[in-house]
């Protein structure tokens, strides 16, 4: 994995969010180096993936400040966001069923700079072979893990500089799981792609991670380096 010393491509200041009158995020604050994956994990319902909505622009900030490639980003819409490099992979993967691959590809253009711009057809074909043999089937009839696949490439048609992914591997079989980890591992190494991740399986985390932050309640309370923690940690902040 790719180690520099340059700013961080995303940095959260302090941030704070809420559905409503609940409060979810109380003050958190993380950083995300460039050309490494960073996981964010903890039991559920501690924030985490208010913290990537919150990021993304689809919830308001309360307080605190998101910063993007040193540009303070906090209140921008999410289209805007999209357009300076911010790509977002939710959770439940909110493909289009109806429409064919190709044509769910084609969506991710929407966040492209350029309005000109193709699928990269060699690129995702060659990252995700099992899309380019279904291009032309309704997304609605792709097992789970091959629409985790397709909302992943969609995201990526639009040359994010970071990916938010928000639980990849839920509801899809191991072998599945395993090819995205060695996708995102790839992406990182090859082009130098930002991720910041959220995930409740520790192997999987460990295939791809490079620093982890611990949540709970709404803020961090524990980061390191995948070297630096060991196993039993992971374990004791998510388990219930």
């Amino acid at each position: 994995m790719i180690h520099t010393l340059e700013a961080p491509v995303l940095m959260v200041n302090q941030l704070s969010a809420a559905y409503g009158q609940s409060t979810i995020l109380r003050g958190t604050t993380l950083a995300v180096k460039k050309g490494a994956v960073t996981t964010v994990m903890g039991r559920n319902g501690v924030g985490k993936t208010t913290l990537l909505k919150t990021i993304m622009g689809l919830l308001p900030v309360q307080e605190g400040s998101i910063i993007f490639n040193n540009e303070n980003v906090t209140t921008l819409p999410p289209h805007k966001k999209a357009k300076l490099g911010i790509a977002y992979v939710p959770q439940g993967r909110e493909i289009i069923p109806k429409l064919t691959v190709y044509e769910n590809l084609q969506l991710g253009l929407q966040a492209h700079p350029d309005p000109k711009a193709k699928v990269p057809e060699e690129e995702i074909f060659s990252l995700f072979p099992i899309l380019k043999d279904f291009r032309k089937r309704a997304g609605g009839n792709l097992s789970g893990g091959q629409q985790q696949q397709l909302s992943i490439a969609r995201a990526l048609v639009s040359r994010p500089t970071l990916l938010l992914l928000d639980e990849p591997t839920e509801g899809i079989q191991p072998s599945i799981a395993q090819e995205i980890g060695s996708i995102l591992q790839q992406l990182v190494q090859e082009t130098a792609l930002s991720v910041l991740l959220v995930e409740q399986k520790i192997d999987f985390a460990n295939q791809v991670t490079d620093h982890y932050y611990f949540m709970e309640r709404g803020k961090m309370v524990m980061d390191g380096t995948a070297e630096e923690l060991k196993h039993s940690a992971l374990e004791k902040h998510i388990s219930v």
